[in-house]
């Protein structure tokens, strides 16, 4: 399957030679060879995943514990004609669509929504792709700007120094991130075009790569983004008068987040409600850049190049800008002199909001930003940096351009002063052993790569320029092609085939629990790709906060409130004594892992003739975490009905789906139905034809009033906020075809 990769990355590289031969104007031309030799540095980059047949990132990641049980779920449930907007598997139930990392709204996912099963194959190309991307975006700035007007060949450099920059390499394993990061290069390119006068309809040039870049989902890299966006409009040069081109600029951004409102809107109303919204700001730490990390400009290797080597413990991992020692190198020659007027000032600009944002609060301009709210639910400032890798990159793109004129003794002596200072400073902060015998070995092959590019840039011919190309593209290629490959699947022993042939052997609705302890043996996830029900999920800190909060306070698994949550069968390790009472083995077949059952679990659903009302939702949790707390037999509602009978009942199941849900339900009694699902805006109720409200019970699920007698029940997930968003970006559309009509009729 392998081979299939290969063929797609050489495919590509042939289309850009046909349009390399096609073309009709030389620079169309010689931009067409250059992308090709971008897609080609792209497979030469990840010939280890490509060809050689290893995963990636290293440890799995957010690829393979957030995203792929996710992906799967929709590619299966795409295959059965549904687009699921909640996800039943992961915690009590989530709003998929709303979370951005998912990527739901995202064109790059379509195809993968429609691979059921999921390849292996089609994730890793998925978190390749926004390399290629980013790479082809830069070549398309600055070969086609007029702002900064460097040749195809020149723009290579830039275009290899930005794509295989620290901040793409460390997010290999989110190619979310790594796409809003890609995107950005594009929307500066579309907004040029729309800030230049001309039709209305121009707009959707800078407008269309904006939408999507926030449709790439991740809110902090997308707010970065958006703050070097709006400082291009504000500060790129061209034709036309300044107010005219920024209020086209403005109107053009505008229109870009209408046309991303189906996936904002949601995105801003789940916000609140997870568990990142309540993180105190003492503990918003831990994510930011410090002074001591620009050294990781001349060498990833003086704080580690991945995970398991990054030594600074204090901090946890962060992105450094890292762009190549020769595209530094190439940059410090490019500053002396900089481009000229706003192009130079809008590079500098860029390159200190992208360093002033990472480095945090220590950072005067972070203190000037801090009163805006993303700050306070960011604050993992550190992923900003790529906008000063952006600006490297150019710079760098821009010192080859001008190679003849901008070699300098003062640029020389700025770079040997910088290795002097590094290698005085690695002494100081920089632990003894391994650590600092890496950092020291990183810096003596940055000073050879730094050498070999002072030559390269004194030969009097275009060689000079290929050369320094090629020494760009083979220090990226040594030092970070191999960062965060393993050649471990990242689904390796994570398969128990008569463990879930069991567990598929019930025809029950119900969840699946994995003691902390097998984790390492049968995660969640794997079992959530495998299409089991949990309630836990994957680490990500945009969960909504109440059903994980439930969970990890129930003091242990023969509490009341745990026999709420539905889970039938619990995975433990290989002879893992029984949980408590009514707790016992029930498959010890596998070699690892043995499943147990939960005879005291309620069903997904059921009906209860008692109710304790209560006003807020706070109030509810001391209630359901009481040792004494009879689950099925009475409900804490929050300003629900209050009831005091007894009655008999009957619930069938007819219908589940992700986005629907169909029961029969008789009673001899009015009751509440409680469903062990999270109560979340969005959740319609109908009973017989009739609207009915859903009441937010046992502190997170959802119930609903039945009256006697014998009731068809339906709910359904209709969110407003999904609405909304598809009625501003269909009115921005329409917007924008009735302004192309009147520019058209009027000019007629």
């Amino acid at each position: 399957m392998r081979s299939v990769l290969l063929a797609f990355d050489l495919y590509i590289v042939l289309l850009f030679l046909i349009q390399s031969r096609w073309a009709r104007r030389p620079e169309a031309r010689s931009r067409a060879r250059m992308s090709a030799l971008v897609a080609l540095a792209h497979l030469l980059f990840f010939w280890p995943v490509v060809g050689a047949g290893v995963y990636l990132p290293r440890g799995g990641g957010d690829l393979w514990g957030q995203l792929y049980p996710v992906w799967a779920f929709v590619a299966a449930e795409v295959r059965h004609g549904r687009f699921p907007l909640w996800n039943p598997r992961l915690l009590g139930g989530d709003p998929i669509f709303a979370e951005g990392q998912f990527g739901l709204f995202n064109p790059w996912n379509g195809p993968l929504f429609a691979l059921d099963p999921l390849p292996i194959e089609a994730v890793l190309w998925r978190a390749m792709l926004p390399t290629l991307w980013a790479g082809l975006g830069m070549l398309h700035l600055l070969s086609r700007s007029r702002w900064i007007r460097i040749s195809p060949p020149s723009a290579l450099a830039g275009s290899i120094a930005y794509m295989f920059s620290s901040p793409f390499v460390v997010h290999l394993g989110h190619p979310h991130i790594s796409e809003a990061m890609a995107w950005f290069p594009w929307a500066l390119r579309g907004l040029e075009q729309s800030m230049r006068p001309g039709a209305f309809a121009r707009l959707l040039r800078g407008s269309i790569p904006v939408a999507l870049l926030i449709l790439s989902g991740h809110g902090q890299v997308v707010s970065y983004a958006l703050m070097g966006v709006g400082l291009g409009i504000w500060m790129m040069p061209g034709p036309g008068a300044i107010l005219q081109r920024w209020l086209r600029g403005i109107a053009a951004l505008g229109l870009g987040i209408a046309l991303a409102a189906p996936m904002l809107i949601p995105a801003i109303e789940r916000l609140p409600m997870t568990e990142r919204a309540v993180v105190p700001p003492e503990q918003r730490r831990g994510y930011e850049m410090a002074w001591e990390d620009l050294l990781d400009l001349l060498s990833p290797l003086i704080h580690g190049r991945n995970a398991t080597e990054w030594w600074s413990a204090h901090r946890g991992r962060v992105e450094t800008g890292y762009v190549g020692v020769v595209a530094l190198g190439l940059a410090v020659f490019g500053v002396f002199p900089p481009p000229e007027g706003r192009a130079g000032g809008m590079l500098l600009a860029t390159g200190l909001l992208g360093l002033g944002l990472a480095l945090g609060r220590v950072s005067p301009l972070y203190q000037l930003l801090s009163f805006l709210p993303i700050f306070d639910l960011a604050w993992k400032t550190a992923r900003a940096i790529f906008l000063l890798s952006f600006t490297l990159a150019v710079l760098a793109a821009w010192g080859l351009e001008h190679r003849r004129r901008f070699w300098n003794p003062i640029s020389v002596l700025l770079i040997a002063g910088g290795f002097i200072g590094a290698v005085l400073w690695i002494f100081q902060i920089v632990p003894p052993g391994i650590p600092r015998e890496r950092a020291l070995l990183g810096l003596a092959l940055a000073a050879g790569w730094m050498l070999g590019l002072m030559g390269a840039y004194r030969v009097p011919s275009s060689w000079g320029r290929w050369i320094s190309l090629t020494l760009l593209l083979g220090e990226h290629l040594m030092l970070s092609s191999t960062a965060e490959i393993e050649g471990r699947s990242p689904l390796e022993g994570f398969v128990h085939p008569q463990a879930l042939a069991f567990l598929r052997s019930d025809p029950g609705w119900f969840r699946v629990d994995v003691d902390p302890s097998a984790w390492s043996l049968w995660p969640p996830n794997a079992l959530q790709v495998a299409g089991l029900d949990t309630p836990l999920g994957s680490g990500n800190p945009m969960n909504l906060r109440a059903f994980p909060s439930l969970y990890w306070m129930i003091p242990n698994r023969t509490a009341p409130a745990y026999r709420m949550l539905g889970v039938k069968y619990i995975v433990v390790p290989k002879g893992h004594p029984p949980g408590g009472e009514g707790i016992w083995p029930v498959f010890v077949e596998d070699p690892r892992v043995d499943v147990h059952l939960h005879t005291g679990a309620l069903p997904r659903v059921w009906l209860v003739y008692r109710t304790e009302v209560v006003g807020v939702q706070a109030e509810a949790l001391p209630r359901v975490l009481a040792p004494d707390f009879a689950p099925e037999q009475v409900a804490v509602v929050e300003n629900g009905p209050l009831l005091h009978g007894e009655g008999k009942g009957r619930i069938e199941l007819l219908r589940i789906e992700p986005n629907r849900l169909e029961l029969h339900v008789e009673t001899d009694a009015p009751a509440l139905l409680v469903l062990s699902e999270v109560f979340y805006p969005g959740w319609q109720a109908v009973l017989d034809g009739r609207p009915v409200p859903i009441h937010r019970t046992n502190f997170t699920f959802r119930g609903v009033l039945i009256p006697p007698g014998s009731h068809r029940l339906v709910m359904w997930f209709r969110p407003a906020s999904l609405l909304l968003g598809l009625a501003i970006a269909a009115a921005a559309v329409i917007g924008i075809w009735l302004a192309g009509r009147w520019g058209t009729l009027h000019r007629a």
